[in-house]
């Protein structure tokens, strides 16, 4: 089975655990694409995400 029949017949099951995993909720991560072979999530910055210089890593 190759990566787009498992996302064929596990895609519902798959999308639910990483649209709602907890760590990725408690960062704010949303996820905006999600497709066979591909996936994409957006983030924003917040204060307690950046260094002592106030930069982003």
């Amino acid at each position: 089975m190759d990566e787009y029949q498992i996302y064929e017949k596990h895609y519902g099951q798959i999308h639910e655990q990483v649209k709602n995993d907890p760590y990725a909720q408690s960062l704010g991560i949303q996820l905006t694409k999600f497709e066979a072979g591909t996936a994409e999530a957006a983030l924003e910055v917040q204060s307690h995400m950046v260094n002592a210089y106030d930069e982003q890593n």
